[in-house]
């Protein structure tokens, strides 16, 4: 065996250690500062796409302790609580809503297509029995740092029939929107504080120096993760904190998204 197969054997071994054991565990805060005089001072934490194993306990809490160390005043979950397309490759749904009820925020929830694949019926129960506020074409208003906010949560575009018409009715602004599937973003005339999307795991599995080999949107890596600003409202799509299809994760770590309100003219660059 050359010099340069050996090498080549440890980079592909390394590579595999990492995407598997490493990075699906190494989980981040990503924040981002967004102007909007009315919502100024509101924090808020946005996580998706959970994906949860049967034996995933430590990994929520885990995740549960970061999310109320960020002191936020609002938490909102884009769905995707299920692992595969059955409730019997998830963890027990009571325990999983139970550890999520611990999260010190008012907490609003939509779902995404794992879900429904799995048993969206009975989700949606279990995590309104626990505290979790689940929105489907629907809105709530909340009152935040004494100020009135809607908001807006969309069913799942691959599963479900989102509805925006519907569920904008009655809103006002300042308005946030929460999305499993971040596609329905043009589809949003309405004027919002920002949209919250997840779904893509920000492509899952990025090879050094190159584009997503997949993302799953019409709009390709465009849509992965970051801050869209394509239309006069602003879109976050989160990595996600789970895995799907394959348990691995390159270049893309899990991530929770903190979400600060400042005043215009005063927002930094997204850190980490």
């Amino acid at each position: 065996m050359t010099k340069q197969m050996m090498v080549l054997i440890a980079l592909i071994l390394y590579v595999l250690f990492r995407s598997v054991f490493i990075e699906p565990n190494s989980l981040e805060v990503t924040k981002y500062e967004i102007e909007d005089n009315r919502m100024q001072g509101v924090r808020i934490v946005f996580l998706s796409d959970l994906h949860l194993k049967k034996h995933d306990y430590k990994r929520l809490d885990n995740i549960v302790m970061l999310v109320n160390k960020q002191q936020p005043d609002l938490v909102f979950i884009g769905g995707d609580y299920a692992n595969g397309h059955s409730m019997k490759n998830m963890m027990d749904i009571n325990i999983a809503a139970q550890k999520l009820n611990l999260i010190s925020a008012p907490t609003y929830s939509v779902l995404g297509n794992h879900d429904w694949w799995s048993n969206g019926t009975e989700i949606t129960s279990t995590l309104k029995k626990n505290g979790i506020n689940v929105l489907a074409n629907s809105a709530v208003r909340t009152i935040v740092k004494r100020r009135y906010l809607d908001i807006i949560g969309l069913e799942d575009l691959t599963t479900r029939q989102p509805n925006v018409e519907r569920a904008f009715m009655g809103t006002r602004s300042p308005r946030i929107v929460l999305t499993h599937n971040p596609d329905i973003y043009y589809d949003i005339m309405e004027e919002v504080s920002l949209i919250l999307a997840g779904h893509t795991h920000g492509g899952q599995f990025i090879l050094p120096f190159t584009p997503p080999l997949f993302v799953p949107s019409k709009f390709g890596s465009e849509f992965a993760s970051g801050l869209i600003t394509n239309t006069h409202n602003k879109m976050i799509i989160t990595k996600g904190l789970g895995t799907s299809v394959l348990p691995v994760r390159l270049n893309c770590k899990p991530e929770i998204v903190v979400v600060d309100f400042v005043k215009k003219g005063t927002a930094k660059s997204q850190t980490k």
